[in-house]
């Protein structure tokens, strides 16, 4: 997502060279004002307030992988979000609403990576792992072992479990985020604890690590 410039703060008339202050974001509401108004530095205000919200939801549901260009789902996230801003009525909601169109992306880039991996375009282990610096070797095992599970779950089902229980989320924001019913996500829910919890009990790392309170890596 290219940066905007000048600063959000100022702005050179083209016309005049004269420059013209703005205003400072300060909250949602002045940012979707500007937003709507069409204004150029609320577009990189809003990438610069919001990328670190998206990036960690894509990366907390996909998994650090060296084939997932990260800055293009991103991007792809904020194109999106560009694209659709007319249905906020809720300047309040918009970082919730930014957030659900970052797992939705992730969803879709599940479905595609399982599709190309049926094509056989490429094979998952000719895929390097990417080393997560500074984490504990046995906590970097328990991940790679989860995103081990978390890959033969279900997509729908691999979402709500990460935002749940790596994101933290609650079922209310879970059901928000995911854009389907309370009842719907508390089903979704569940089958997922079951299919994680069935296989981190054959496992005998996992099931240890999480016997010891263990937690997943933020």
């Amino acid at each position: 997502m290219p940066r905007v410039t000048p600063s959000p703060d100022s702005e050179q008339a083209p016309s005049s060279g004269v420059v013209r202050t703005l205003p400072t974001v300060r909250d949602e509401e002045a940012l979707v004002a500007g937003l709507r108004s069409g204004q150029a530095w609320a577009r990189g205000a809003l990438f610069d307030r919001y990328a670190p919200d998206v990036e960690r939801i894509l990366r907390r549901i996909l998994g650090y992988e060296a084939h997932t260009d990260m800055a293009d789902l991103v991007h792809d996230t904020f194109v999106q979000v560009l694209a659709s801003f007319q249905h906020i009525r809720d300047a309040g909601a918009l970082r919730g609403w930014i957030q659900s169109i970052a797992a939705h992306t992730a969803y879709r880039t599940i479905r595609s990576r399982r599709v190309r991996r049926w094509l056989r375009f490429w094979e998952p282990s000719q895929i390097p792992e990417v080393a997560i610096v500074g984490i504990d070797p046995d906590v970097r095992e328990a991940y790679r072992r989860t995103y081990q599970l978390l890959d033969r779950m279900p997509a729908e089902e691999r979402v709500v479990f990460v935002l749940r229980y790596v994101e933290g989320m609650d079922l209310g924001q879970l059901a928000e985020t995911c854009r389907v019913s309370l009842s719907t996500v508390k089903r979704r829910l569940a089958r997922a604890e079951g299919r994680f919890s069935r296989a981190a009990e054959r496992d005998e790392v996992l099931r240890t690590w999480l016997k010891e309170g263990g937690r997943w890596p933020t």
